[in-house]
């Protein structure tokens, strides 16, 4: 692809471009443009000639209406694990890669899932405002069961699902998961059974989602959903808030309808006023920083670097949400 190759940062969410970023592009002898761009025209005007077309972040400026003006674009990188600020339908039909850097945020949101799961089954939340109140070594609340024994369903089984599964077992899980993508035989190998969804809802003590936000995961918990759950289950949302119906989870949480619910995100980002699961005492809320930690932000341009340059050098990207297309260069693995 040689020197002529080019890559385009268009967006990056409240953060800085690294200097080092840029020297180390162009060291690899990419020309780079950088622009923080605030509407679609910009994005065409600064990469309308790039191989490489890249967003730091949730930016959703590149739509499906402006790639037909991205007239060199081969790939498309956006910085994190969510693609559903890109048009990976329209790219894929037009042979883009869409690449991504879960890898950056895997192991945090996977401990983060875990640490909701670990701190809802032992009440902690409860019994910390137990004490704040002036109580103490009250009978009432108590952890409902010990894990051991339990069943763990996960919906999805990529990275931090399995993240997930690997640091739960060794409290004596049975884990069970959905993912059509993934051969039963793969899970197996990892300790996990394979299930459909009315299985792992109606098996499940603990729920995990790690789906990504499409169109046909859009409310994939809804009011249907949460009444084929234990009313012993705890809920977990570290993927998108909008997998779940916000309404129909308050009113489960609010009848008994499941126990309790671990989310970092929620449907509406930050939550209004009014949210009904705000006030909820068995709704653990934090807000989207499951994959944060210190330095989370410089593995991010890291790899979407090494990513550049892998594709600059006619390499495969690390992470790829859609592996089937049909790429405009010939690629070698990784």
């Amino acid at each position: 692809m040689g020197q002529n190759f080019k890559a385009a940062c268009v967006a990056w969410d409240d953060v800085e471009l690294p200097v080092w970023v840029i020297e180390e592009i162009e060291a690899a002898h990419i020309d780079f443009a950088h622009r923080q761009c605030e509407t679609s025209d910009q994005i065409v005007a600064t990469g309308h000639d790039a191989d490489v077309v890249w967003v730091m972040g949730g930016s959703p400026l590149i739509t499906a209406e402006i790639l037909p003006r991205l007239t060199r674009c081969g790939a498309i990188i956006r910085s994190g694990s969510g693609t559903d600020n890109i048009p990976v339908a329209a790219a894929t039909a037009r042979n883009i890669i869409v690449a991504n850097t879960p890898d950056a945020t895997a192991a945090p949101v996977a401990e983060h899932a875990c640490a909701m799961l670990l701190a809802l089954a032992r009440e902690l939340p409860a019994q910390d405002r137990l004490v704040r109140a002036g109580g103490w070594n009250a009978k009432e609340p108590v952890p409902r069961f010990l894990l051991q024994g339990r069943t763990l369903g996960l919906v999805g089984f990529g990275r931090i699902a399995r993240g997930v599964a690997a640091r739960m077992a060794p409290f004596g899980l049975k884990i069970l998961a959905h993912d059509p993508q993934i051969d039963a035989r793969e899970m197996a190998a990892l300790g996990v059974e394979a299930v459909d969804l009315p299985q792992l809802y109606a098996a499940a003590d603990f729920i995990s989602l790690h789906t990504p936000l499409l169109d046909t995961t859009r409310h994939l918990i809804g009011a249907a959903e949460l009444a084929q759950m234990k009313s012993t289950c705890v809920l977990i949302n570290t993927a998108r808030g909008p997998v779940v119906d916000s309404q129909a989870l308050a009113r489960a949480l609010q009848t008994g309808g499941i126990a309790a619910a671990g989310l970092d995100v929620l449907e509406s980002e930050p939550p209004a006023a009014d949210d009904p699961l705000v006030g909820l005492p068995n709704a653990l809320i934090t807000s989207h920083i499951a994959g944060s930690y210190t330095g989370y932000i410089r593995e991010f341009w890291r790899l979407s670097v090494e990513t550049v340059i892998d594709l600059s050098q006619g390499r495969w990207p690390l992470s790829c949400v859609n592996r089937s297309v049909a790429p405009r260069w010939n690629l070698s693995q990784r």
